[in-house]
């Protein structure tokens, strides 16, 4: 699962491809001097990649105390791969060049990771990449706990069950554009089908389609049914198997890619300046905390990779008419 996702990102690394992939990215966008912004673009795309691999590769072989920080740094690269993808002048100012979050004051005591929270910033990276990449908004300023953004990980939910940490998920089948959700799913809500399907299309701009003997069919943008850029439904990598929360309280509105760089933000920002309780986590083992740091390591040093390039190469299979973002 690992070697996939930068199997695929090597793909890129040549100026001619790199340059030719750009300029067709741009023409579908509808950008002008396409070709021009390609040819000043090429190299410092792969320049993103590369140094991203770099970071990951040592990541790979770090010890726990550092992984974290080194995770994060090849996150951003490879998301300012991505940002080049649809702003040709990034960065094009310094307010863009910050990370974007900030977490609230640490307590002392009783501190916990997986209640702590981020929020994001009016401005910096994170917000770029909102905007620009996925191109949602009324995300500013806005707060999210450890457990909400973990619950958008669904191979971390194994972990979570067995501390007696519930995220109820159902199971979803997607087939081009049309999403299943099982039948039952309106009793997870407590809702009759018919407000379920009310509430869906009304909160998801989902299009209802039939009701059948086994499941809910939903039609959806193509955005939505791409694990990369889905803000709703969950993807299981190592599965590959889709679910679809099943609770109210869990649609952040926020592709997945995303949660992992505010965690990993935290997680790195914990392990750059709260070094007495990292240490102290890590040697001790005393609180559940350390086995969900450990899997959430695990889990995104291969996903978030293979998510940054099924977005890049879903781009390169885009037309005017078919844009995936």
């Amino acid at each position: 699962m690992q070697d996939k996702g930068w199997k695929d990102l090597k793909l890129f690394y040549s100026v001619e491809t790199a340059q030719h992939f750009l300029e067709m990215v741009y023409k579908n966008q509808g950008m002008e001097d396409a070709k021009k912004n390609s040819y000043k673009n090429g190299e410092r795309f792969i320049f993103f990649l590369k140094h991203a691999e770099a970071f990951y590769k040592q990541a790979k072989i770090a010890t726990l105390e550092i992984k974290p920080i080194l995770l994060f740094y090849g996150m951003a690269q490879l998301l300012k791969a991505c940002l080049l993808t649809t702003d040709p002048s990034y960065p094009s100012h310094t307010s863009v060049l910050a990370h974007g979050v900030t977490t609230r004051k640490r307590k002392k005591q009783n501190y916990r990771f997986y209640e702590d929270e981020v929020k994001i910033q009016r401005n910096g990276l994170c917000m770029h990449v909102i905007r620009s990449l996925f191109q949602l908004s009324g995300l500013e300023d806005e707060r999210f706990n450890m457990k909400q953004l973990l619950a958008k990980i669904p191979e971390i939910n194994k972990v979570l069950a067995f501390q007696r940490k519930p995220n109820p998920i159902v199971k979803a089948a997607v087939e081009d554009r049309l999403i299943e959700l099982p039948g039952e799913t309106p009793n997870a809500y407590n809702m009759s089908s018919k407000r379920f399907i009310e509430h869906i299309e009304y909160h998801l701009n989902w299009s209802f389609c039939r009701e059948e003997k086994e499941g809910i069919v939903f039609s959806a943008a193509h955005k939505e049914c791409r694990p990369s850029t889905s803000t709703t439904l969950l993807y299981d990598l190592e599965q590959d198997r889709y679910y679809f929360p099943a609770e109210r309280d869990h649609f952040l509105k926020l592709p997945e890619i995303l949660a992992h760089y505010l965690v990993a933000y935290n997680l790195s920002m914990i392990a750059r300046y709260e070094t007495e309780w990292w240490y102290d986590l890590l040697l001790q083992s005393a609180s559940d905390d350390y086995v969900i740091i450990q899997q959430f390591l695990h889990i995104v040093e291969s996903k978030f990779p293979y998510y940054i390039a099924e977005l890049l190469l879903q781009k390169k299979e885009n037309n005017k008419k078919d844009q995936l973002i």
